[in-house]
């Protein structure tokens, strides 16, 4: 994708990072409809603009011809000695998707880790999210520890 541009976020950002928020909250609720029947977004409209109004805020776009089609969250940990960058959230629109955007996407939070002294990339997925557990492991990642679960 050619007028594919990684770019830092800004506030006026935050409606289209939450339309995307929204879309990822449908996945859960979908997926998981025991754990998130009412769930509509992770982060309010005021909380992600909170968030892109900060300075060095770790959230990264991607803009497609001047839209912005995906975003991920990074956060960086103290895990022992060292820092790890943990990847909070990462969606690309569907119309996006399997174009490099997320690869791209990843690609920039390596950057950012990469500038922060970071040692590790680290994220959650869901089981049910076979598209991304198949995409993250395409990238090189490999699975860290595992959470297990009964129904009660």
């Amino acid at each position: 994708m050619n007028n594919l541009i990684i770019r830092n976020s800004r506030p006026e950002d935050s409606s289209s990072v939450h339309r995307l928020l929204c879309l990822i909250a449908d996945l859960h609720k979908n997926g998981r409809p025991d754990m998130f029947p009412n769930l509509t977004s992770k982060y309010t409209v005021e909380e992600v603009r909170e968030r892109l109004s900060m300075e060095d805020n770790g959230v990264f776009v991607a803009e497609l011809n001047k839209e912005v089609v995906g975003y991920i969250f990074c956060d960086i940990i103290k895990e022992g000695n060292g820092l790890t960058l943990y990847i909070d959230d990462l969606c690309v629109d569907p119309s996006a998707r399997r174009h490099g955007v997320g690869k791209s996407l990843l690609d920039k939070a390596r950057e950012y880790a990469n500038l922060k002294d970071c040692e590790f990339l680290m994220l959650n997925v869901w089981e049910f999210n076979q598209n991304a557990v198949e995409f993250y492991e395409k990238y090189g990642f490999s699975t860290r520890t595992r959470h297990m679960e009964i129904k009660l």
